[in-house]
């Protein structure tokens, strides 16, 4: 008989627009309400799931120094919200991402976020240690912008990629939308968000 793992299976959204209520909020939303009624997660012997929205521009953290003391031991010297932050995402299952497109790249809130894992650069790539994380672990990108131009995601997704491989996450899914500009264009298209309500819903990840 096949026993149940002690965990749940931990989810991290990860919200990194600093306006509250747009539509890469709707597709976030739209993305944790999929994950809370899935059911297909029992069948990898999950005992529950438990999903923690994480609102980056609500967080008390500084922007990386370049100090390079991480490049000695692989640790942040910056002693702010961050170090809550680190075990989250090194111990989640699943990380959905969701930001709008800023000048052809992800918000500067979720750029200076995503600048602080140096520290999981430095400890892979120059002193060639690996921490012992689960395998498997899966990130999704949700992101939305104004323009119609498909190549207007081309740099997001080259920082997405480059995140989840320093903190041992597949780049396993991406959802982009263009001509997502003013509040309220996300629910004026139904189609998008159970798209991704049901992906995040069917998915046994």
């Amino acid at each position: 008989m096949t026993m149940k793992p002690a965990e749940d299976f931990k989810a991290v959204a990860l919200y990194g627009s600093p306006r509250r209520g747009g539509n890469t909020d709707e597709l976030l939303s739209s993305f944790i309400n999929g994950i809370n009624d899935n059911e297909k997660l029992k069948e990898n012997h999950y005992s529950g799931t438990t999903v923690e929205k994480i609102i980056v521009s609500k967080l008390d953290i500084s922007p990386c120094r370049e100090c390079r003391h991480c490049s000695i031991n692989g640790e942040c010297i910056i002693n702010d919200q961050m170090q809550q932050i680190y075990p989250k995402i090194i111990g989640c299952d699943l990380l959905a991402v969701g930001s709008p497109v800023f000048f052809t790249s992800v918000s500067g809130q979720l750029k200076s976020f995503i600048d602080r894992f140096q520290r999981l650069w430095a400890l892979k790539y120059e002193l060639g240690r690996h921490i012992n994380i689960k395998p498997g672990r899966k990130g999704v990108l949700l992101s939305c912008a104004g323009s119609g131009n498909k190549s207007i995601f081309d740099c997001t997704k080259k920082i997405m990629r480059a995140f989840f491989d320093v903190v041992y996450i597949e780049y396993y899914a991406e959802f982009l939308y263009n001509n997502l500009d003013f509040i309220g264009d996300a629910t004026k298209e139904p189609a998008i968000l159970k798209e991704i309500y049901d992906f995040a819903k069917n998915n046994s990840f």
